[in-house]
């Protein structure tokens, strides 16, 4: 199982949208989960320039 710090390195928020539990025997909580949505930043990298050369010769000739 990974965490949520390998995933998403810079979170900025953390939206919880359901939670659940099982009960187990005189009803304490067994188990319980959550359903949750991580917002982060992702760092932009520039597209590698020979893509981008590739696009612009497509334009220029009309191919797709």
């Amino acid at each position: 199982m990974r965490g949520a710090k390998s995933d998403a390195p810079d979170p900025i928020a953390v939206e919880v949208g359901r939670l659940w539990a099982d009960l187990g025997p005189k009803t304490a909580i067994r188990l319980y989960r959550a359903s949750v949505k991580i917002a982060y930043r992702q760092s932009l990298r520039a597209p590698a320039p020979d893509r981008v050369l590739k696009k612009v010769a497509r334009r220029r000739t009309g191919r797709t």
